[in-house]
């Protein structure tokens, strides 16, 4: 990995593990495990336009904090 890639990885990471644990979750659910939102949803036990909800206002919590 490159240094410039290495340190996106840890600003990411950094970001990641200041979210509450239910909005990790999600993150490594859609993100990482590349799940769809209704997979997502029966993993987190909630519907499928909760998880639509919580996703787009965790990814704005994540720009936000990002500066982008």
């Amino acid at each position: 990995m490159s240094e410039k890639k290495s340190c996106m990885h840890d600003f990411l990471q950094d970001l990641l593990q200041k979210l509450p644990g239910e909005e990790q979750n999600l993150i490594r659910y859609r993100y990482y495990d590349n799940l769809t939102q209704v997979e997502t949803a029966k993993r987190m036990g909630i519907s499928q336009v909760q998880v639509s909800r919580l996703e787009k206002k965790t990814l704005g919590k994540l720009r936000s904090r990002a500066g982008v």
